[in-house]
């Protein structure tokens, strides 16, 4: 199943929640930080976890609010049942797990109030809080999602951008339909190294298989991942290469802080790629990453290269920090006592208040920090 997608390293996400995935007490135990028995040479085949408990669209006793949790680099794993997202996040992290919310694609682009079987409500808590390393997607395409994610990058969280194809959930497509490239610098290549290459932000992200690949540089050297420190204001070159095994049409756009700076409209194929370079001056801490779109929304996009001024974190948006301050907001009244989402809480609620609050103050600091720029 690898082989359709010509793969060279999968997670096998055994069900450490709910159990929705009848096979999850078989597969639990395979979590031992190994590699699968049965990988070969070019064929990485390794179990790791997704913890869930849906709050809606499935019947389980356990209902949990936040997400669901991808974690990557366990030495076991187990059903653990708790009704917030960061106490599993803390047990990850007790593993050295490389650990992200999926499902982006559930987004919509509003303020939450419907609640759907996977919604990552508690993405912008955990991001501003930095326990996660990764936002993915899958199943389907939604560019919603990828604007939560420039959100996120405009208030300087560094978080990579990934995606899976969610088998079984999505089992009429092979594995990789939706990939992750990671770039591993060091060889021999092993499954540890690939998780890190995610965690350091080494990602370009294909949501139509091993078909496509963007090649993001700037100064020729640095890609997605990468910092630039830059003492003074200074233009640097951006390169973009779009390379396909079969002919495509579409548009090579290269993006700064959320906002097209470049593009080119072109059909890359065998032998013949697209190529967009563009000059572009950086006037404060930003982020720059590529993407290639078509008629449905994005198909390809790459992490960011940050370019740190004078050390300053990235603030290119108070707008962005203020929806994500409107968002936990939401979240603080439905919790409450009557709210819609009171019942998801029986003995968590304080601690998890005091988490959201904590989060929106640092929300409000970008914004005030980000208006004073702006």
């Amino acid at each position: 199943m690898m082989a359709a997608n010509d793969l060279a390293v999968i997670s096998v996400l055994a069900d450490m929640g709910n159990g929705e995935v009848k096979e999850s007490r078989i597969d639990l135990p395979k979590v031992n930080g190994s590699d699968a028995a049965f990988s070969e040479p070019g064929r990485i085949v390794h179990w790791d976890a997704e913890w869930h408990f849906d709050p809606a669209g499935v019947t389980f006793e356990n209902k949990a609010l936040g997400g669901h949790i991808v974690l990557l680099g366990l030495n076991e794993a187990h059903r653990k049942w708790d009704e917030s997202t960061y106490k599993i996040l803390e047990w990850g992290k007790s593993q050295n797990a490389v650990m992200g919310f999926c499902h982006m694609q559930y987004l919509n682009d509003t303020i939450q109030n419907d609640l759907t079987c996977c919604i990552p409500v508690d993405y912008p808590v955990e991001a501003a809080l930095g326990t996660i390393d990764f936002l993915a997607e899958d199943v389907w395409l939604n560019d919603a999602a990828i604007k939560a994610y420039y959100r996120l990058l405009n208030c300087g969280f560094r978080l990579a951008w990934t995606a899976g194809t969610d088998f079984p959930c999505n089992e009429s497509r092979p594995f990789g339909s939706l990939l992750t490239y990671v770039q591993v610098k060091n060889q021999p290549m092993t499954y540890r190294k690939w998780i890190e290459g995610i965690k350091q932000g080494r990602t370009v992200v294909a949501t139509n298989g091993h078909v496509e690949f963007l090649d993001l540089k700037i100064n020729g050297v640095s890609g997605p991942g990468d910092e630039i420190k830059l003492k003074r204001k200074k233009t640097v070159e951006i390169d973009v290469i779009w390379t396909a095994v079969k002919p495509l049409t579409g548009r090579v756009e290269i993006i700064c802080n959320g906002k097209v700076i470049s593009k080119l409209e072109g059909t890359a194929g065998p032998g013949e790629p697209v190529s967009l370079k563009n000059r572009f001056k950086i006037n404060q801490s930003s982020w720059i990453s590529a993407r290639r779109m078509d008629e449905t929304g994005h198909q390809s996009q790459t992490s960011p290269v940050y370019i740190s001024l004078k050390d300053a974190p990235v603030r290119s948006s108070a707008e962005d920090a203020w929806y994500f301050m409107k968002w936990i907001d939401n979240i603080l009244v439905n919790i409450a006592p009557e709210g819609l989402w009171n019942q998801y809480y029986t003995h968590e609620l304080d601690s998890v208040r005091k988490r959201y609050m904590t989060a929106r103050d640092i929300y409000e600091k970008i914004a005030i920090e980000a208006s004073r720029k702006q």
